[in-house]
């Protein structure tokens, strides 16, 4: 049942109109049981059903939705939420969707034929990479660091459940295989840091891709290659010249499959990897900050034209029109709609439009101030940066991943779990203010072996959007407030969990 106050979220709508509780109920709908509330209305990422006034710097790991797209729906759909979604109905809003995003990454004319693919996750979409990529022979999925990207992606993208519920409801064996054309998929992972938490080269990188690619080829195996754009930590890898370079190399002896699923890369990099013959992977959330769970692959037309009829297991999966009409075998899923999915997507794309309206010096400048202000608090906190590349991209400018154990070093990654949970739980009552920040992600080990402590703080698009919006001094104001908020609640949750050093001060 959805609580109209709770302990996070005081603010929120305090008496939600009928309209309103049936719009948040939907949004909550037609995923698996990651994306159900729980008592308080959030689910197991902390995100609420309704929008929220939480300071959310977030948007690495999940978001709610926010007021605008909020009242975007509610107005769209204000006389069709208490009637179900006809699969005609779902189909012709889907191909809306379609439309309005190749639009939005400039595909009607670089790339008209593009197939889009939606899905009730970024895990989900694995999936449609391997649809994709298979031809016959079995699967070698070669997957890059994976605890950079989704947590149930080590299996979607070897070809089994990842739980135990699929969004369409249906009840599965976690961890068997989706189809029997799956079963033999074997999984190959390649990581993208080395043993001291420091990103690899690039082309080291690619030449360990390059040499698995070789070795599933010899074995008469199809290679499936993963490279990140955007990591939970903001990596990048291999550079896109590398990327190019490989495909050079090996043509189609092997499909690329980028997860970009924080969306954290600009249309023109985007229509490149497509351009290469990549699968494209994205997600609504995160960066995009619609709320959770929804995405879509793109795939080139080439690679669709060439794809073998979807396996009779895809029924458990996906309903028939989140594929392209065109894809074979698509008939052989159900012709019904998912109106929650619907709902997220269109949510997603509200957001994204209203960032891409955006003057991009306008978007720099905000990125910018937020890395100078995020910094400071920082140093302050005598906390430091993990690691990155070094260059500079909407990945990097947009995401931070703090490591907690500079300055509290038995801090690993549950105890850092433990902070992200106080934070959210306690930081309204410590501070006034709901703070949201990323979830620990692991990066790079401690001297004992154990994974350290971090937590991410991140931009998405509403934000981006709203601070944009600002003059210059109020914006610095804002950001100066919001990372002095942030760096109380970190030392708050921090002294309730961690033992303090001699002579440190509380917060």
């Amino acid at each position: 049942m959805l609580r109209t106050v709770n302990a996070f979220d005081a603010n929120a709508f305090e008496r939600p109109s009928p309209h309103a509780a049936r719009l948040a109920t939907l949004l909550a709908s037609g995923g698996d049981a990651r994306i159900r509330p729980d008592g308080a209305g959030r689910n197991q990422y902390y995100a609420s059903v309704l929008p929220s006034d939480a300071l959310a710097y977030g948007s690495s790991t999940i978001s709610s939705i926010s007021h605008h797209a909020f009242d975007t729906l509610a107005k769209r759909w204000t006389h069709r939420l208490d009637r179900p979604l006809a699969a005609d109905d779902y189909a012709e809003a889907l191909a809306i969707l379609r439309f309005k995003l190749a639009e939005h990454f400039g595909l009607t004319d670089a790339a008209p034929d593009t197939a889009i693919i939606f899905a009730a996750s970024g895990t989900d979409l694995e999936y449609a990479g391997l649809a994709a990529a298979y031809d016959g022979r079995p699967i070698t999925t070669v997957l890059l660091g994976r605890d950079e990207v989704g947590s149930g992606c080590v299996h979607s993208a070897a070809g089994r459940f990842f739980a135990e519920e699929t969004a369409t409801g249906s009840r599965v064996v976690t961890q068997s295989a989706i189809d029997p054309q799956f079963a033999g998929t074997e999984l190959v992972e390649v990581a993208v840091r080395d043993s001291a938490g420091r990103p690899r080269a690039s082309a080291a990188v690619a030449a360990e891709l390059s040499l698995h690619i070789e070795r599933a080829a010899a074995n008469r195996r199809r290679a499936v290659v993963h490279v990140v754009h955007g990591s939970k930590s903001g990596l990048t890898l291999p550079a896109l010249g590398d990327v190019e370079q490989l495909v050079a190399a090996h043509g189609n002896a092997m499909t690329i499959v980028v997860d970009a699923c924080q969306l954290r890369i600009t249309p023109a990099v985007v229509r490149r990897y497509l351009a290469l013959g990549c699968v494209v992977l994205v997600t609504g959330s995160k960066f995009a900050g619609g709320p959770p769970f929804s995405g879509f692959a793109l795939v080139p037309a080439a690679v669709r034209d060439r794809a073998q009829p979807l396996p009779e297991g895809f029924r458990r999966l996906a309903k028939r029109a989140e594929w392209p009409a065109e894809w074979p075998g698509v008939g052989t899923l159900s012709a019904s709609g998912n109106f929650g999915l619907l709902l997220r997507l269109q949510a997603a794309l509200v957001e994204m439009e209203r960032f891409g309206a955006l003057p991009a010096e306008r978007v720099a400048a905000v990125a910018s101030r937020f890395g100078h202000h995020a910094r400071h608090m920082v140093q302050r906190l005598e906390l430091a940066d993990v690691a990155g590349t070094g260059t500079t991209c909407l990945a990097t400018e947009t995401l931070r991943t703090i490591d907690l154990s500079a300055r509290w070093p038995q801090c690993d990654f549950a105890a850092a779990k433990a902070i992200h949970a106080k934070i959210t739980h306690h930081s309204r009552q410590w501070l006034g203010q709901e703070i949201r920040l990323g979830q620990p992600v692991r990066t790079h080990l401690m001297p004992d072996g154990r994974a350290a402590g971090t937590l991410r703080l991140s931009l998405s698009m509403p934000m981006i959007a709203e601070l944009a919006a600002m003059p210059d001094d109020a914006l610095d104001q804002r950001l100066d407030r919001d990372m002095s908020l942030v760096g109380s609640a970190i030392s708050a949750a921090a002294s309730a969990t961690q033992p303090k050093r001699q002579g440190e001060p509380l917060a």
